[in-house]
């Protein structure tokens, strides 16, 4: 798609603006968000081929993309409200206390002890706000430590959170710009990532934490291309402690050289990872644990999860429409041993053919959020980075059309969630899945 350089700038410059103004009407429709996020991304969609022709320098690509984020600094956060829950955490560490043991709840209702109350006390509101304050937290302690830090910028406040996922985002594209020279191809293809408009409103605007995996991603990703693979591990490890998903890709990056070195690496990864869970191990792991809630039933904005449960109830019902065996839990094993297999298989094919890692390590990821129960749009930071060197056009697509999710606030406010949640939510999916689909089968025929 052939679009001026100018107008795509513009547009993705115009949404953050746009959508700065729209945050401070609390009465907006949330379909607001997703429209604009949704036009601007179509304009995003004519950056590969600005990239190809070289109309984009590295400064303009790191320029435009920072406008994109201070410009949303001003902003209030658009119906999200996860950000509560890490100024919460924050609070948590700064006190000396652990946010895995206790959950909001708790604390509030004055069953975890003085400290506890008094950390409620001393957070503004943020702790009777938070959603499912009766599990503690979720997000691992590398981020713990990320919270932490802004607490000390701004204790109890948004805009600590914003500088240091900014700061994250800087250093990850620093990173991107160092694997892009590695693989021979322009620095300025950063713009993939860094011009999204959809990753720029939901990691400033809505503060998620996701912003945090980029640096450690990008990391293990250039140490595995540059065939470092203990170093690799170690980084793995570090995203691991942002959020848990990223040890899939285990075999792809660490899987290189003689077997004494991925072996060290392997260890080197499960050494690190193991000291970096234990303030986890030492909170709770019962079922008002955030991270075995999580993995055990939660849900959100998938397409295929559903039909694929959907299926596997019919096929465990009996004649008399009983199911002995749960198909949700059923479902999660099937996606977890099939991810683990594929990550396996592409792992053996690349181990000695280092420009294909990041291919590799795309579809892995690619696979576990179109497969996911849950796939909130700032998941998408997930498999972004791997596009500024891999832009395969269906994932493109999904950067456009997951917006649509804002659609589901409204549509919870007129009492039609379900409606969303079982065909609306296809508009999202169906179009990303046909376009791979169609592009697959015509790369094999060309074959």
């Amino acid at each position: 798609m052939h679009l001026p350089l100018p107008f795509i700038c513009l547009a993705v410059l115009g949404s953050s603006v746009l959508l700065t103004i729209v945050s401070f009407d609390p009465d907006a429709l949330a379909s607001i968000t997703g429209l604009t996020l949704g036009l601007a991304g179509l304009a995003w969609l004519g950056l590969p081929a600005s990239l190809r022709r070289g109309e984009v320098s590295l400064l303009l690509a790191v320029g435009v993309g920072l406008a994109m984020r201070l410009i949303y600094f001003g902003s209030e956060p658009i119906r999200e409200i996860d950000f509560l829950r890490y100024l919460w955490d924050a609070g948590a560490v700064h006190a000396g206390l652990n946010p895995f043991a206790v959950g909001p709840a708790d604390a509030i209702l004055g069953r975890a002890g003085p400290e506890w109350a008094a950390l409620v006390a001393q957070s503004r509101g943020v702790a009777e706000a938070i959603s499912y304050g009766n599990l503690a937290t979720i997000y691992p302690p590398v981020a713990q430590g990320a919270f932490w830090i802004a607490h000390l910028i701004d204790p109890w406040g948004i805009t600590g959170l914003r500088v240091v996922f900014l700061a994250a985002e800087l250093a990850g594209i620093g990173l991107l710009v160092l694997l892009l020279r590695e693989l021979g191809r322009s620095a300025s293809w950063i713009a993939i990532y860094w011009w999204n408009p959809l990753v720029a409103k939901e990691l400033i605007n809505s503060a998620h934490m996701d912003a945090l995996l980029l640096p450690a991603l990008a990391g293990a990703l250039l140490l595995a291309v540059k065939a470092r693979p203990v170093l690799a591990g170690a980084a793995l490890a570090v995203a691991a402690g942002v959020k848990v998903w990223p040890l899939i890709l285990a075999p792809i990056l660490i899987w290189q050289g003689r077997w004494r070195v991925w072996m060290s690496a392997g260890v080197v990864l499960v050494f690190v990872t193991a000291v970096i869970a234990v303030p986890m191990i030492l909170g709770r792991l019962d079922g008002q644990s955030g991270l075995v809630a999580y993995a055990g039933g939660w849900e959100r904005n998938h397409a295929l999860f559903g039909a694929l449960r959907e299926a596997t109830a019919r096929t465990l019902m009996d004649e008399n429409g009983f199911i002995s065996i749960n198909p949700n839990s059923v479902v999660r094993v099937i996606i977890a041993l099939g991810l683990a297999v594929t990550a396996i298989a592409l792992g053996w094919q690349v181990r000695n053919r280092r420009a294909h890692i990041p291919a590799a390590a795309l579809t892995v990821a690619a696979l576990l959020l179109l497969l996911s129960p849950t796939a909130y749009p700032w998941y998408y930071v997930w498999i972004l980075p791997f596009l500024c060197i891999v832009p395969v056009r269906g994932l493109m697509l999904l950067g456009v059309l997951l917006p649509f999710y804002y659609l589901r606030f409204d549509m919870v406010d007129w009492g039609n969630a379900p409606v969303f949640d079982r065909w609306i939510v296809w508009l999202e999916f169906g179009p990303v899945l046909a376009l791979l689909a169609y592009d697959l089968l015509t790369r094999r025929r060309a074959a």
